[in-house]
């Protein structure tokens, strides 16, 4: 195991970049992304990716590697920080940031060790879907898993392809998968959630609104538009993506597209607020203000 790690969650626009980037230039350090979206190569300035100027100035890994269309998920993400991590100078800390609750924990030990997928297998499953509709999948799903089947919707359509891969490609259920727990990479962990009251962070989500559509986010999308591919693909969910889509057809005027970007926004915040308060139990929930002291404290 390696010796310390420092993970700073948050929700979006919670300033947990700003964070990371004033300690990096404090402390022996790197920043590893931690964040599903800002993986990818496109959309950087809709998903808040840091400035190249911010990239260049300080140690910063894992942004913008995943080449659209290819996707990335745990398992890729993991594999990426392991490498990372035995190519970095020991005596540096590893500066984990990000709103994917997922993958911090998933350093933690708190995640199940499930073997990838093949595309062949997720293809299988998605021209069943195609074919036969998202009941039959389910009711698939309840034959060879029942105790999982019980725990989601039926309309949960990702969750169910997710899992009959899973049970397709190993011939195990995939509630056998979840009673295992991946294996920790740190013998320490400073672990914190950077908290705010709730106008104060939908004050910065506003900012952060206004921010992406002036700095471009419209020609962005519509410059995304020339290239997308109709499949399903994580970055086609990016919060304000679709909005923007009707914006630039006309669908939406400014003013309705930026109203409900915000919307957007404050309600996916809502939910990784949620997400960290129930899952993530060894998160220190912290103020802004009183994050970086203490991270400094503890080291």
């Amino acid at each position: 195991m390696y010796p310390l790690a420092i993970l700073i969650g948050g929700p979006t626009a919670s300033g947990k970049t700003e964070l990371a980037l004033s300690l990096q230039s404090k402390i022996p350090s790197y920043i590893v992304n931690s964040d599903s979206m800002q993986v990818y190569d496109k959309l950087t300035l809709l998903t808040n990716v840091p400035s190249r100027t911010e990239l260049n100035q300080h140690s910063c890994k894992l942004f913008s590697f995943i080449n659209y269309p290819d996707k990335c998920d745990l398992g890729v993400w993991l594999e990426k920080v392991k490498n990372v991590l035995s190519t970095s100078n020991i005596n540096e800390i590893p500066i984990f940031v990000g709103g994917t609750g997922l993958y911090l924990d998933s350093l933690n030990g708190q995640i199940s060790p499930i073997p990838k997928i093949s595309k062949k297998t997720l293809n299988k499953i998605e021209n069943m879907k195609k074919i036969n509709g998202n009941s039959f999948l389910y009711n698939k799903l309840k034959e060879l898993d029942s105790e999982y089947a019980s725990k989601i919707s039926v309309n949960d359509s990702q969750r169910i392809i997710r899992s009959l891969s899973v049970i397709i490609e190993t011939g195990k259920p995939f509630t056998f998968w979840h009673s295992l727990k991946s294996k920790k990479l740190f013998n320490k962990l400073i672990y914190i959630f950077v908290s705010h009251e709730r106008n104060e962070l939908y004050q910065r989500i506003n900012k952060r609104c206004v921010k992406i559509i002036k700095y471009g986010g419209l020609d962005e999308v519509n410059d995304f538009l020339d290239i997308e591919k109709q499949i399903n693909h994580p970055l086609h969910k990016s919060i304000g993506f679709q909005i923007f889509k009707k914006k630039n057809k006309g669908i939406l005027d400014y003013d309705e597209a930026l109203d409900m970007f915000k919307v957007d926004t404050r309600r996916y915040a809502k939910r990784q607020i949620t997400w960290f308060k129930n899952r993530s139990k060894d998160a220190k929930f912290l103020p802004y203000d009183k994050v970086e002291s203490f991270i400094l404290k503890n080291l």
